[in-house]
């Protein structure tokens, strides 16, 4: 009888221990299964453009701790501190902040003979600004803003607001008592006024984005702080995530989207979402900004050589210039180095002006730009 007693309880144990694993199994490969659908999504959102909503990441809270690294990575891959899944490669740019629901939208920087897409993938989330100067600041603002989603139509689940701060008040410029939406804070902000350094207190769904001329390394403020361009002759400046030592050099406005939307809350190794978010965009956006100037380069060297020496068009010049200026670009990837994005900044917008000329002229729509 005791026999019997002891096979039973090792029966029922092994049944126990084998249902547990069975259902941990099983809600592995669902959590695996949502990450696919959002890469998926993620990548029809590159390929179309129409925004969407994505709700599957509620249904298990260790996915807030996922995020996306091209770190040592043949292609990109999100990973998750918390959740008991592997890696799963998302080949598409998405610049995530994880949450219950994330609304998804493209986003493109314009380089005239290049453009560089990305898909947003943000929470519920309370920009708050805080434009300590004048135009300049105010400036930077509006082009973050300009980057950032809109969410006030009907279909969307999120809610993507914006509001300042002004010394100890945060201020809802749009009226009614609300936050405002994208578009009516870009109509709220065209005038700019004197501010204070933020002081209020925030809570856990806002972002504060500091802007300017004082910030250091060493800021006391929440998430991000932006410095304006020290040379106005260069659209390149500093940032800091506090409670960081680090400086991060931007050069567009989708570095300060990816540090704005990550903000400064820390993992538990102590790193924060705005620092991975930021070095995953650039490490994707080099490794693209260098295919593309090279093969742009040798797609105007064969039009080029078949252009007739005799060029009465004015297009040969043009497209001999702007061959020049992209044979440089691969050689500027660090970006971290303030002196090398201030050197890609001068050739990105040469390139994009000589780009315009040759469409002006018509050298583009011409047989040999066709």
């Amino acid at each position: 009888m005791i026999f019997g007693i002891i096979v039973s309880a090792t029966v029922l144990y092994f049944l126990i221990s084998y249902s547990s694993m069975y259902q941990h199994g099983q809600q592995n490969m669902q959590r695996a299964d949502i990450l696919k659908v959002f890469a998926e999504d993620a990548r029809l959102v590159y390929v179309t453009g129409i925004p969407a909503n994505f709700t599957y990441f509620s249904k298990y809270k260790d996915l807030n701790s996922c995020f996306i690294t091209a770190s040592g990575k043949a292609v990109p891959e999100i990973s998750c501190l918390e959740a008991d899944v592997p890696d799963m490669a998302v080949d598409t740019p998405v610049l995530f902040s994880p949450g219950e629901q994330v609304f998804l939208s493209r986003d493109t920087l314009d380089y005239g003979w290049w453009k560089f897409s990305s898909v947003e993938a943000v929470p519920d989330t309370v920009f708050v600004f805080n434009p300590v100067g004048g135009e300049e600041e105010w400036s930077i603002m509006r082009d973050i803003v300009e980057h950032l989603p809109d969410t006030s139509g009907e279909s969307s689940l999120v809610k993507i607001q914006f509001g300042l701060c002004n010394g100890n008040g945060i201020e809802k410029p749009c009226g009614g008592g609300e936050f405002c939406s994208r578009d009516e804070f870009l109509v709220a902000i065209r005038q700019a006024s004197a501010y204070g350094r933020c002081t209020a207190r925030l809570d856990g769904s806002m972002r504060l984005v500091t802007i300017s001329q004082s910030c250091a390394s060493a800021f006391a403020e929440k998430d991000v702080c932006t410095v304006p361009p020290p040379d106005p002759g260069h659209y390149v400046g500093n940032a800091y995530i506090q409670g960081s030592g680090k400086t991060y050099v931007w050069k567009d406005p989708l570095d300060l989207v990816a540090l704005s939307i990550g903000g400064s809350e820390k993992d538990e190794f102590g790193k924060s979402l705005g620092d991975k978010i930021y070095t995953y965009k650039n490490a994707v956006f080099m490794e693209r900004l260098s295919m593309a100037s090279r093969i742009m380069f040798w797609r105007y060297q064969l039009i080029l050589r078949d252009m007739p020496g005799d060029d009465e068009t004015g297009c040969r010049d043009i497209y001999s210039e702007l061959s020049q200026v992209l044979e440089g670009i691969p050689h500027l990837n660090d970006y971290l180095d303030a002196a090398q994005m201030g050197e890609l900044d001068g050739k990105l917008s040469q390139a994009k002006e000589l780009y315009g000329q040759l469409v002006d002229r018509g050298c583009e729509r011409s047989g040999y730009g066709a």
